[in-house]
């Protein structure tokens, strides 16, 4: 599968389908990698019937992986690192 592209947040981002079981999980991966990767589960299918204005939606929902024990985004938790 080809990975979409959406500008968004200061920079361009590739979107795909990196799970599929019941639900997608759908990633949002910056092209220059200055930021960490999004992760957002929608329905089965939904990516490819999604326009622009819903993937910049989805986008928007869609939350930065790695966090602290705080949840909050950019800080990896010690235990997650080798």
């Amino acid at each position: 599968m080809l990975w979409r592209t959406l500008n968004a947040d200061g920079c361009e981002w590739e979107v795909g389908v990196i799970s599929s079981e019941e639900e997608e999980i759908i990633e949002f991966r910056p092209k220059e990698a200055t930021r960490p990767p999004r992760r957002l589960a929608i329905p089965k299918g939904a990516l490819e019937t999604m326009d622009d204005a819903a993937l910049k939606a989805a986008f928007t929902k869609a939350r930065p992986i790695g966090g602290d024990f705080y949840g909050r985004p950019g800080k990896r938790m010690p235990d997650m690192n080798p």
